[in-house]
């Protein structure tokens, strides 16, 4: 015999519905949904009652059942049914009335007419499920997230403490710099010292507006800012790799409403992918554009590596899936998908031996 999952779910969509529904079909007191869950049955929605005792009920239903089959017992209080789909048992339909001998052979026939209904409903929020974010890591999945949330934050209090010490350097830079004649042998050198404090600076503060908590805020946004923003973000990493950046931006003004840091760190994420992609070949070119395609916004971020294989393609969007060994945290992608999703749009991958292109299309 299958044992309850003693844990109620609360839910408002389509299993709700079906809840509903059935606790209207056979004019009862309670309704609930179960899906049955590997050796358990978890409670997925309950109609009538508190919520307050809606789970503990939902629980006593369940363990008044002794086999998972269309039956009415409890004097005619309890009536069940089980929903099946593909050839196997998904769940369990369940009715309680608080009056004896309320339900009949009749009410059981109308429930089991309607459990093929209940079946497609079921098996088309099951896939909506799995095509969300994956709700279960391991035990490693969950280590590396809390691990790069403590590196966040630890990485915003960075950039906010090294920008203390940096305008003492800069200061005392400015200070010896008046003392010099202007033919000094050590003017430029300090020259290059107050640019590479200024650069670290800059980068600080990027770091800072990146880890700002906002709230969601969309403002017009010029697209050729968001990239350049994007641009010099990445500007460090991409140099010390040796790569050619090329920029073919429309040459009229593109306006998208968008919340500004979000769509700035989804084309920064992007790029980091595609510069990573080029590691190993010799002709490293990334290359961004922007464009208007039927109305919509199109940035495509594009590469000259040696593409995604075939096996691993359908995977890049899912959290924690990396190629790259212990360099990677399988968030970029995934990330990115998630901020252009919520603007409405799409991101889509083109790939092959001559590199691969990802495109962000976003309604105007």
């Amino acid at each position: 015999m299958i044992e309850p999952n003693l844990t109620a779910q609360a839910d408002r969509g389509p299993y709700q519905e079906i809840a509903v529904y059935v606790r209207e079909l056979l004019r009862c007191d309670y309704a609930l949904v179960a899906l049955l869950d590997k050796d358990s049955l978890r409670i997925q929605s309950f109609a009538g009652g508190q919520d307050e005792t809606s789970g503990s009920l939902a629980t006593d239903l369940i363990t008044r059942l002794r086999e998972w089959e269309p039956v009415v017992v409890d004097e005619g209080r309890l009536i069940a049914a089980p929903v099946s789909h593909g050839g196997r048992v998904i769940g369990v339909l369940i009715g309680f009335s608080s009056r004896p001998a309320t339900f009949s052979t009749d009410d059981l026939k109308m429930l089991i007419d309607y459990t093929p209904v209940a079946a497609g409903v079921m098996a088309n929020a099951a896939l909506e499920e799995r095509a969300e974010t994956k709700r279960n890591f391991t035990i490693d999945e969950l280590r590396d997230f809390f691990r790069l949330t403590t590196l966040g934050e630890f990485s915003a209090c960075f950039a906010h403490e090294v920008r203390n010490p940096l305008m003492l350097i800069r200061g005392n830079l400015r200070f010896v710099d008046e003392s010099l004649e202007l033919d000094h042998p050590l003017r430029a050198r300090f020259e290059a010292i107050d640019h590479a404090a200024t650069r670290i600076e800059e980068m600080a503060k990027r770091i800072l507006d990146f880890s700002r908590t906002r709230s969601r805020r969309p403002e017009p946004c010029d697209v050729g800012e968001l990239i350049a923003d994007a641009l010099r973000f990445v500007q460090p990493y991409v140099r010390t790799k040796f790569i050619d950046v090329q920029v073919n931006l429309d040459p009229h003004a593109l306006i998208v409403d968008a919340e500004r840091w979000q769509i700035v760190q989804a084309i920064v994420n992007l790029l980091q992918n595609a510069a990573d992609a080029m590691a190993s070949v010799d002709r490293r070119v990334l290359s961004i554009s922007s464009g208007i395609e039927q109305n919509r916004l199109q940035i495509t971020v594009s590469d000259t590596g040696t593409g995604i294989p075939p096996a691993t393609r359908s995977r890049v969007f899912e959290p924690f899936f990396t190629t790259k060994g212990d360099r990677g945290t399988g968030l970029g992608l995934y990330i990115t998908k998630q901020v252009v999703e919520e603007h409405g749009g799409t991101v889509s991958v083109q790939t092959g031996n001559g590199g691969t292109s990802f495109v962000i299309s976003l309604p105007l």
